[in-house]
């Protein structure tokens, strides 16, 4: 009885000897979302301020490793409401911005960018940041099933940019968790001046 419990303890030795050790990289530290009511910088490549109300959160993404987007971050409303922010430099390639598909919502570096069919369709929003040119997209998600929206976009070229780089800040409402008129709303009464 003793000679296999000293087997099964030495097998069972060998055995685990002979997996490859775990490892796994050292996660990334996470940029700690802002809550609210309160004003806060989106840092980044484009200088901005977001003001936040009541139950609102601005929640930092990672940025790409390749600075295709430098600035990525949501404001959350609450409710399942948000919108994104990206800073795409004019060195990041364009990609296609007539089709839009599972979590590619479009690089758009610059208003011309934007595809003529929506640009004629178009409309403009003052905001602090300078002028917004505000247009909506089909966006569609095939997993298990086909699912497909309507996001309210807006592309603001920036007033005072804090270099060439970057010259324009995208907005997006993902899966068109707000409207045309409440994204516009969010422009003109969230986004603020550095």
């Amino acid at each position: 009885m003793i000679r296999s419990l000293v087997i099964a303890v030495a097998v069972a030795a060998l055995v685990s000897g002979c997996r490859p050790a775990d490892v796994r990289p050292a996660p990334s530290p996470s940029p700690e979302p802002v809550t609210s009511p309160t004003i806060a910088p989106a840092g980044g490549p484009v200088p901005l301020r977001i003001q936040l109300g009541a139950g609102e959160r601005l929640i930092p993404r990672s940025s790409a490793s390749s600075g295709c987007p430098g600035l990525d971050t949501v404001v959350y409303l609450g409710s399942g409401r948000a919108f994104r922010l990206m800073a795409f430099a004019t060195t990041c390639p364009a990609g296609d911005t007539t089709r839009h598909i599972n979590g590619d919502h479009g690089v758009y570096r610059t208003t011309a960018d934007i595809p003529a069919d929506r640009r004629a369709t178009a409309v403009t929003v003052p905001t602090a940041l300078g002028e917004a040119v505000m247009f909506t997209q089909a966006y569609s998600e095939y997993t298990n099933s086909a699912n497909h929206y309507t996001e309210p976009v807006a592309v603001i070229t920036l007033t005072h940019p804090a270099g060439p780089a970057y010259q324009a800040l995208t907005v997006i409402s993902e899966k068109g968790t707000l409207t045309v008129d409440e994204l516009a709303t969010a422009l003109r009464e969230q986004l603020l001046a550095p």
